[in-house]
């Protein structure tokens, strides 16, 4: 995103709004309209918060508020009792922080809306709090005569002089949340929005990862609470109300939900527009309504999409041109030798134990058993189909491999690892990527981005992680040149190098197959699951997937592959294994599968017998299964 601002921008354009900003506070008449300033860039520190676990991680919260007021209450307590503001506001942002950790432990393992419901609840339990513990918050009161910042031995007076300290922090906040949307850390935050499970089966650890979005949202927060009571002198609960929460998140979507840019927007549209529709006095409120619906309606992605549909911006746009289709498209897989590097001192070569042993593992979905007792071993090195009728439980046994179920009985061991009950996360670490049936690229990122994502396997960002992205450490640029390094190789090796810098929703359907290839095989797996690779892929599209997967399998990757396309899987495939109504009917090679009569009963249905007895004659044949 910053990277395509400083395209669309020039330098001189930066100077004048740098400019612009410096002299805002010449330009603004009167002390209200200065103090109305300040708190659209402390709301603006929310908001660029908010963003974190709401634009990148997709989780809906309403706990700003709530961390904002705890941020502002704990400056003032500290402060009040004689604590310099320099210590108050660290220990302010460690206090959200913690109670970030208490809210999203247990709600943050959960999907869909709990979340939502636990910080609009959380909300509630604040401000009661802060209503009814007179003896410490001073009740709806509140707390007076907070001292104030000082710096550099000078005590910050009057509006304008804290605009220039507001706006540092608020610059500060908005540069380092580009910076994390830049990194590793931002790209799984996305990946996770985008497609929770693929991200996961790329060795993201979700819950990690939203723990860190959710934290960061409320140190943001703490810190906005802080520079708030310190600059005014007073705090009372009324402001930290769900309602002002419901007005973070609104202007934030208002701007453009998972953008710092539509933060920053919609953080100003929603501070000026109030204010200068209030001469209509009862009308104000109905039109400012009508207006923010009207904003939802016309422009769902947030007033940062008008640039995106303004002529002047489309006509100065660079243009995207087509490359060459020997470029895209390259028959033969390009040099392999990425796949056998080293990760964390560690040989990744499937080669050294690229095996798969699969014991008597059974999948119940209620009283429907879509996997019944299956055994089977896949030999290191192979390409291992696994084929069947619609229903027999393919793409729920490479659903079980890769951890996205749990199977109720059995064992599954890569190299001596048990992988049932592991998270996809963690079987991706130990040795096992996918693909999916249905697509699933994060369509938010661009090509070289996803990739990015899986090439990231064996090096999960936590907590140090992103003090060095924070710190910019020269660790930190190692890490992600050698991740776009690796990315960049694993593009070229399925052909998709000249399209890395293209969104990957943009792709065709073919070169979205590929990517999602080329995203596993970032991860340097000792077993590669492919789950129906040749869908929606023309004749001359399956014959190069067919020479990229003896590529694979030629650089010691050991391939498991479910796929309807009979041509594809008899000439690839080194064992066949052909699944019915969950239970394994067959195995062996291609041309022993063929001639197997159970496959061949599983597809058309028993052949009729030839009648030796005058009863024999009136038999009629078995039912088609498939």
């Amino acid at each position: 995103m910053s990277r395509g601002l400083m395209q669309k921008f020039s330098r001189p354009s930066w100077l004048a709004g740098l400019a612009a900003l410096l002299l805002l506070p010449a330009l603004v008449p009167g002390q209200y309209a200065m103090q109305l300033v300040n708190l659209g860039l402390i709301s603006l520190i929310v908001v660029v918060g908010l963003n974190f676990i709401t634009g990148y991680c997709g989780q809906i919260n309403f706990a700003q508020a709530a961390f904002w007021g705890i941020g502002a209450y704990a400056t003032a307590l500290l402060t009040l009792n004689g604590v310099s503001f320099w210590f108050a506001l660290p220990l302010a942002a460690l206090a959200t922080g913690l109670c970030s950790l208490l809210l999203g432990v247990p709600t943050l393992r959960l999907r869909a809306f709990y979340l939502a419901m636990a910080t609009i609840a959380f909300g509630e339990i604040v401000q009661l709090v802060l209503v009814h513990w007179e003896t410490v918050t001073g009740g709806t009161s509140g707390l007076r005569n907070v001292p104030g910042i000082t710096l550099f031995g000078h005590t910050l007076t009057g509006h304008r002089e804290h605009y220039y300290f507001l706006l540092a922090w608020a610059a500060l906040g908005l540069g380092l949340s580009l910076r994390i949307r830049a990194s590793q850390i931002g790209r799984a935050m996305i990946a996770l929005r985008d497609s929770e499970i693929a991200a996961e089966v790329m060795g993201v650890d979700t819950v990690r990862t939203k723990m860190l979005a959710f934290t960061l949202s409320s140190v943001y927060a703490g810190v906005a609470g802080s520079l708030y009571v310190s600059s005014l002198h007073y705090v009372s609960p009324d402001l930290f109300s769900n309602a002002q929460a419901v007005l973070f998140f609104v202007m934030l979507v208002i701007g453009g939900v998972g953008s710092a840019v539509g933060a920053v927007v919609g953080t100003a549209v929603l501070t000026v527009l109030p204010e200068a529709l209030r001469f209509l006095k009862e009308w104000y409120l109905v039109l400012y309504g009508v207006g923010i619906i009207l904003m939802v309606c016309f422009l769902p992605e947030g007033l940062v999409s008008l640039r995106q549909r303004l002529p002047g911006w489309r006509r100065s746009a660079p243009a995207m041109t087509e490359p060459a289709a020997a470029d895209v498209d390259a028959a033969q897989p390009a040099d392999a030798r990425f796949l056998t590097a080293r990760v964390d001192g560690a040989a990744s070569n499937a080669r050294t134990a690229g095996g798969m042993s699969v014991q008597a593992v059974t999948q119940r979905f209620g009283g429907l058993v879509a996997l019944d007792a299956v055994s089977l071993q896949v030999a290191p090195g192979t390409v291992h189909a696994v084929i069947g009728p619609n229903g027999s439980g393919k793409t729920t046994f490479l659903n079980v491999l890769s951890g996205a179920y749990v199977a109720q009985a059995g064992s599954v061991q890569l190299g001596g690892t048990e992988l049932i009950g592991r998270r996809p996360s963690a079987i991706a670490r130990a040795g096992l990527s996918r693909t999916f049936q249905n697509i699933r690229v994060y369509k938010s990122l661009s090509a070289l981005e996803n990739v990015m994502v899986g090439a990231a396997c064996h090096q999960p960002a936590g907590w140090r992680g992103l003090l060095a992205i924070l710190a910019g450490t020269a660790a930190h640029r190692r890490q992600e040149q050698a991740l776009r390094e690796t990315a960049l190789q694993a593009l070229h090796f399925v052909g998709l190098a000249a399209l890395a810098e293209r969104p990957a929703g943009s792709l065709a359907y073919a070169q979205q197959r590929l990517l999602e290839i080329a995203r596993a095989l970032a991860t340097r797996p000792r077993v590669l699951l492919l789950d129906e690779p040749a869908a929606g892929m023309n004749p001359q599209e399956s014959t190069r997937l067919m020479a990229l997967i003896v590529a694979i399998r030629d650089a010691g990757i050991t391939v498991v592959f479910v796929e309807h396309n009979v041509r594809l899987v008899m000439g690839v495939s080194d064992t066949v294994t052909v699944f019915d109504f969950g239970k394994k009917i067959a195995e062996g090679t291609p041309q022993q599968v063929q001639a197997d009569e159970a496959v061949i009963a599983a597809y058309l249905g028993r052949p009729r017998q030839t009648p030796s007895t005058p009863n024999a004659a009136a038999a009629t044949p078995e039912p088609d299964h498939a």
